[in-house]
């Protein structure tokens, strides 16, 4: 199908009266407005987040399965193969590709947007003006994807309403990628809803428990953030960035720290082993998937001990609405859903008829995609660190990362184990949202766009400790001195990658900052807006990197860790100078070049460690790929390289486990950049 084309079936599907039925769509309590009919949910809100459902569960499997992070199995179908091995899989060839879904999510805010009365006014408000901020959110939200499936997408801002004006519309003239999506949509005013209140809804019923509506806002702030970020094209893009991921983080008291709580673990002495407490694992009444979303959801200021900001909700059956069942079935789970109808009576006497249902899991061992080999690799290379009261000394644990335990669960079949990653579903519990912002995200965004805008030390801060004003890096820097091995010849010694092998001894390196490999920021500096974490409001801020690695001291009062993993006292797991030395970062000659780009490579690791298999890796390694590219850093191999050896391991010194190699033939794939994005259908027009 040309494209042309399928943004012809978009227009007829968005423009058809019977598109966003009440029969196919969330129950919702809206508060002033009330949806009762197709012809209501024409242009509504409601319709385009129904838009949203349809494209929600290919948003996490087509950045997963192409990332570094899964792997396709022998039971991994033809289609999902296709696209985990980059062969192109023609658009409209499957569910997971089909590009039209996009534009009438697109022409449906095209309409809203273009016959909402925005000047209705209601107890001296605009009320309209809050649902039509939204519909500007996820317009620019929807571009945003498409451009990173697709490199580069016609731009509609007017709504199709009949096949002249498709017939009629400037293709050529009209195309936009990440260089100048946001210089358009800026054109359109979507900076202009920056501090725009959430509409007042109530809940979402999706016949199995109630969703509050306010967890299904995008704030335009993160949208921004992620527009400039992803163009890159300056410093400049990456401080506008920081600025809006900074801007919202102060501005939502329920957002701004990431707190002790959320580090929480608990540790079995016996067997070492550690694993994270309630707090950080989801349940299907309270919390919709990694975290709860508070009671106060009609305020988008709410104070709450969440981390999810954003989600797109799935009804429990078919009956009821659009059910996202796709991850987990991909996954590793059986999906089955049930329903239920009753009818009463209401105090008018007419009869009512309510529906509801469930969605239940069971584990298959023929899953299609499942956690890679450098996923794994990757969790068991983090060192845990545990406070001992008793010897009043920290230990460390060659465990892992603690995450692991909750992003993957082991499920036996016949005395074989099998792994599974577990974001959509775990056990015999099914998460009926799907995130697609959450505070950990945003945290680690912001510490890419500061890297990036060059303060590699505030962005290593934000894994480490937590900005905070006690966590400044000109004044919490370890004294360090690097001294490399050297062999009986007197040349440096290497490893096996190709890196120098150091020991450390403690002086003081701010010697360093005269090479440019050490950058200590002044108070002017301090004060710039994105940097500026000296109110007490940031007090409480730990570390990312805590969530999975445990502690750094000990608190004798409650019995338990108080602050975070590296804490004052380690100066070698996860100090910045080590683990940058881990990066092959000679010290001695390092430009301030090759310290942003040991610290991308680190925040993309902890971006792994954080947010696998919730939809974002791929798109983020080619965010970061284009980056270094720039820069020149070899972003292309970089990527080619890390996809590759997704399967690759190392044999087992007992011989159990045999090697692995890097998939040669498809780093060479990836080295071609036009193989990154899907191929969209060619346009028939002007």
């Amino acid at each position: 199908m040309k494209l042309k084309n399928i943004i012809i079936a978009a227009v007829l599907g968005s423009c058809g009266i019977g598109f966003y039925s009440c029969e196919d769509m969330l129950t919702v309590d809206t508060g002033d407005k009330n949806y009762t009919n197709a012809n209501d949910t024409l242009y509504s809100y409601l319709g385009i987040v129904k838009g949203l459902q349809k494209v929600a569960e290919r948003q996490v499997i087509l950045n997963e399965v192409r990332g570094d992070l899964c792997s396709p199995t022998t039971y991994t179908t033809d289609t999902i193969h296709a696209i985990a091995n980059f062969d192109d899989p023609v658009d409209g060839s499957c569910s997971m590709l089909n590009l039209s879904d996009y534009y009438s999510i697109i022409n449906n805010c095209n309409l809203y947007i273009a016959n909402v009365d925005t000047n209705k006014v209601k107890s001296n408000q605009k009320y309209m003006i809050p649902e039509y901020a939204q519909v500007q959110a996820i317009r620019a939200w929807t571009y945003l994807q498409m451009v990173q499936f697709y490199g580069e997408v016609p731009f509609i801002s007017e709504p199709m309403v009949n096949l002249d004006v498709v017939n009629n519309f400037k293709y050529k003239d009209n195309l936009v990628n990440k260089d100048n999506l946001i210089d358009h949509l800026l054109e359109l005013g979507l900076d202009r809803y920056v501090d725009t209140k959430y509409p007042s809804y109530g809940t979402y019923n999706n016949g199995a428990t109630d969703i509050p509506a306010g967890l299904c806002f995008i704030p335009v702030r993160l949208v921004l953030g992620d527009l400039y970020l992803l163009r890159g094209a300056s410093q400049d893009d990456y401080r506008k960035a920081a600025q809006y991921y900074f801007e919202y983080l102060k501005g939502n008291t329920f957002a701004y720290t990431v707190t002790r709580q959320y580090c929480s673990w608990t540790q079995n002495r016996v067997t070492s082993s550690v694993s994270l407490t309630s707090n950080y694992s989801p349940s299907v009444s309270s919390n919709p998937a990694w975290g709860g979303y508070g009671a106060d959801y009609r305020n988008p200021l709410r104070e709450a001990t969440t981390d999810v900001i954003t989600a797109i909700p799935s009804s429990a059956n078919r009956l009821l609405g659009t059910m996202t069942t796709r991850v987990a079935d991909i996954f590793g789970y059986i999906t089955t859903s049930s329903s239920n109808t009753q009818t009463s009576t209401d105090e008018n006497g007419d009869e009512e008829v309510n529906s509801s249902g469930a969605i239940r899991v069971a584990h298959t061992y023929k899953a299609q995609i499942v956690p890679s080999e450098a996923y794994t690799a990757l969790n068991r290379a983090q060192t845990f660190i545990y406070w001992d009261p008793s010897t009043n000394d920290h230990r460390e644990y060659e465990i892992g990362d603690a995450r692991y335990s909750r992003s993957t669960e082991e499920y036996r079949y016949e005395g074989d184990a099998y792994l599974l990653a577990s974001k959509a579903a775990r056990g015999e519990t099914f998460y009926y949202t799907i995130p697609i912002y959450r505070k950990s995200l945003v945290w680690l965004r912001l510490a890419e766009a500061i890297n990036r805008a060059g303060f590699p030390e505030h962005a290593f801060a934000i894994l480490k400790d937590g900005l905070n004003i006690n966590n400044y890096p000109q004044q919490h820097q370890t004294r360090m001195e690097i001294e490399y091995q050297y062999d009986e010849e007197g040349n440096r010694m290497i490893d096996g990658e190709g890196h120098l092998i150091a020991d450390t001894t403690y002086i003081d390196y701010t010697r360093y900052a005269t090479s440019g490999a050490m950058h200590y920021v002044s108070d002017e500096e301090m004060d710039n807006f994105f940097l500026n974490f000296k109110d007490d409001m940031w007090a409480d801020n730990f570390g990312i990197h805590a969530r999975g690695c445990g502690y750094g001291t000990w608190s004798a009062e409650n019995g338990s860790p108080v602050t975070n993993i590296t804490g004052y006292n380690d100066e070698t797991v996860f100090d910045y100078v080590p683990r940058l030395m881990a990066e092959g970062i000679d010290f001695r000659t390092a430009t301030k070049d090759d310290i942003i780009n040991a610290v991308e490579n680190v925040i993309c690791d902890e971006l792994a460690l954080e947010l696998a298999f919730e939809g974002f890796r791929f798109s983020d390694l080619v965010r970061m790929a284009t980056h270094k590219e720039a820069s020149g850093y070899h972003g292309t191999e970089w990527l080619a390289d890390k996809i590759a050896k997704r399967g690759a391991r190392e044999a087992s010194e007992d011989g159990t486990i045999e090697a692995v190699e890097p998939d040669a033939e498809l780093r060479t794939k990836l080295l071609n950049t036009s193989n990154w994005y899907f191929t969209k259908p060619a346009w028939q027009g002007k």
